[in-house]
């Protein structure tokens, strides 16, 4: 689970209707993870982590503190696969 780029319409609309809102607000995450330090919060809606989406990703030799330099892209839904099939992220 994380933040990545803004999704593709044809993405967000398939999304829509397989998300489930965890919770009744919204949340934010620091202004770090939505830019430069000091960059105002982004504002999300959680959901529960039910829906497996590939994503493309920095290679890991590009990370710097522990992080990927660049917010990873959704590239499709997998619902040939479960989020218990996945293997544990230490």
């Amino acid at each position: 689970m994380g933040v990545s780029l803004p999704l593709s319409a044809a993405l967000r609309h398939q999304l829509a209707g397989l998300l489930r809102p965890q919770g009744e607000g919204r949340s934010e995450l620091p202004g770090t993870v939505g830019g430069l330090p000091g960059a105002p919060p982004v504002s999300y809606l959680p959901v529960w982590p039910e829906v497996v989406v590939e994503i493309e990703a920095d290679q890991p030799a590009a990370s710097e503190f522990g992080r990927f330099r660049h917010r990873p892209r959704a590239v499709r839904v997998r619902d040939d696969l479960a989020v218990d099939e996945l293997p544990a992220v230490p």
